[in-house]
């Protein structure tokens, strides 16, 4: 028990009455009338009220309550859990709130409440309902994850909603000419596809574009629709009066005839309505052919590189008015040894420096060349051609392209080195022939390597009545396009093929994709299996592999890994061998 405290009259040791505190009980305390707290009348802080000391008329005792315990007192009753107040001294008891939750909330017109209102509507709503001048950079960064879209590079305008929206960007609205977007609604068109959606607005700003997709994302259409909407806004007086026939508008490059071939096609259903013409270049037609076509007119030029460069030397054909150029595929321009030819129809195109010194920057309305390249990867020859010949471009990336497609189931075949050719030929006879009894009304493309091998797996396939068409190099041009006829037309369901038809055939309903042999370059399997599951739909690709392929093993294993795929056990046991010992000299 502690010691009690020194008693008040030994501390002052004064015989003054009135200097001596009055002690008052608790009881009498409890009855003194205290300070009336006034309610607050705004959203003002309330004052924090000091209290004042009261003082008896007959003595000058000041009443301070507990005030005037000693200090060492109060911190011990401090201690833990030990509370000592009067709930009649709330001083909270009458207070009224400023907001009555339970008036109606109608009636309440505070505008803090309908800010809170309206941005709970406002992150609620999906980009989808919302109308363009509304959306969000949160609605924006949502619309490129639902589409798969990255872009890199600064002041980039927004994704394209749908075909007939007007884009806005800085206060400056671009819109896809009607008349295209008539053609687009006419052939079926109805939504633009994830590639279309980004990259045909940064062009449509008369910026450089360099996308990259994987096959079949609809690349044609998302470099067709910002060319032939910049050739209807050229000088009308122009291209009425002044036009030379042989000197295009817009330049197309691909690498391959067939894909060609395919572009202009394509082309050819905007240009039939638009009263255009497109022209193509390339191997396998004869220069006179080439040159009946160019002396009706010419708008666009698709061309492969080699074709079109000779063309240029012969006069056929003047790009010095050509301000447009398009390159689809540029990887595989150069994968196929392109790259000498690329530059020279590169130096052949005007520049900027042109547009600044003749009238022609008032006629085409630009300031520089527009340029779009679309390609697989961006390999170091790539960045040198970017580097040199693009300006500022904007750089457009669509899902995973360069990974393995989720729409293409993949199975392998693992054949051993002593497997014959006539258990392989078997095992391609039941592949076919299982996956036509599911699915009979399909179409099939079977890669090979050699012309040899894709002509000597015809006719096993004739010998087992299966009827089928081959494209290889040793075949002519016309022999090629009557193939592809008709394997598209279902007369011939079965196409084989070697890489000549890795990129050049977008066919609506193969279903299927066999390597027979395997690829040698890693990337040409993407594209041979790219054949299928194309625009959306789900593909299956069969591949014979073995041992003699090993070179392959290390990418392939890493495509299947990095897109989630299954690795197959000899696959992912595999371990290459140790490089050769160095030989000291």
């Amino acid at each position: 028990m502690s010691k009690r405290p020194i008693s008040i009259d030994e501390l002052l040791k004064d015989d003054t009455d009135s200097l001596i505190p009055k002690f008052i009980p608790k009881s009498k305390r409890t009855t003194e009338k205290l300070p009336v707290v006034k309610k607050p009348t705004d959203l003002q802080p309330p004052t924090k009220i000091k209290p004042t000391p009261k003082r008896d008329e007959s003595t000058t005792t000041v009443i301070q309550n507990d005030s005037l315990r000693p200090l060492k007192k109060q911190k011990q009753q401090n201690k833990r859990f030990q509370f000592d107040w009067n709930e009649n001294d709330d001083t909270a008891s009458d207070f009224t709130p400023l907001i009555d939750n339970e008036e109606d909330d109608n009636d309440n017109d505070d505008p803090l409440f309908k800010t809170n209102e309206n941005l709970s509507v406002t992150t609620s709503t999906h980009w989808r309902h919302k109308p363009l001048n509304e959306m969000t950079d949160r609605d924006w960064r949502i619309f490129k994850e639902d589409f798969n879209i990255s872009t890199k590079g600064k002041n980039l305008p927004f994704p394209l909603r749908a075909w007939s929206e007007e884009q806005q960007q800085d206060s400056s609205g671009v819109r896809i000419d009607r008349r295209v977007v008539s053609i687009l609604t006419n052939l079926g068109f109805n939504d633009p596809t994830s590639i279309q959606r980004a990259s045909i607005p940064i062009s449509l700003t008369k910026r450089d574009v360099i996308g990259v997709a994987e096959t079949g994302s609809g690349k044609t259409l998302a470099f067709l629709v910002p060319l032939f909407h910049y050739i209807l806004n050229i000088d009308e007086n122009y291209c009425r009066y002044e036009k030379i026939k042989n000197h295009p508008l817009g330049l197309i490059l691909a690498p391959t005839r067939e894909l060609a071939i395919q572009i202009s096609k394509e082309a050819e259903n905007f240009c039939r309505a638009l009263g255009l013409r497109v022209v193509s270049i390339i191997g396998g037609h004869r220069y006179q052919d080439t040159l009946n076509d160019v002396e009706q007119g010419v708008d666009i030029v698709v061309a492969t590189p080699g074709r079109l460069v000779d063309s240029i030397e012969r006069k056929l054909i003047d790009l010095s008015h050509c301000y447009y150029l398009i390159m689809d595929e540029a990887d595989r321009m150069i994968d196929m040894g392109f790259e000498k030819d690329l530059t020279k129809v590169l130096n052949h195109l005007p520049d900027a420096k042109k547009l600044q010194e003749s009238i022609d920057g008032r006629i085409f309305h630009l300031e520089k060349r527009s340029t779009m390249m679309f390609t697989a990867t961006i390999s170091p020859p790539i960045e040198k051609i970017t580097q040199k010949y693009l300006i500022d471009p904007g750089y457009v990336y669509i899902g995973g392209a360069g990974e393995a497609m989720d729409n293409i189931h993949q199975t392998f075949e693992y054949m051993p080195s002593e497997t014959t050719e006539t258990t392989k030929d078997n095992k391609l006879l039941k592949t076919i022939n299982d996956h036509r009894h599911h699915t009979p009304h399909s179409l099939i493309i079977i890669f090979a390597n050699f012309k040899h091998v894709c002509d000597s797996i015809s006719q096993e396939l004739l010998n087992n009545d299966l009827d089928n068409v081959v494209i290889h190099g040793s075949k002519s041009q016309e022999a090629r396009e009557d193939a592809i006829a008709k394997f598209k037309n279902h007369e011939s369901p079965i196409l084989i093929a070697t890489d000549v038809a890795a990129r050049g055939i977008d066919v609506p309903n193969v279903t299927l994709v066999i390597n027979f042999q395997m690829v040698k370059k890693f990337d040409e399997y993407i594209h041979r299996i790219g054949r299928t599951g194309r625009a959306g739909k789900s593909g299956k690709s069969v591949t014979f592999i073995s041992e003699q392929d090993s070179d392959v093993f290390i990418p392939l294993k890493k495509f299947l890994k990095k897109g989630g795929k299954r690795v197959p056990d000899w696959l992912y046991n595999y371990k290459p061998p140790p490089p050769p010992p160095s030989v000291s000299t």
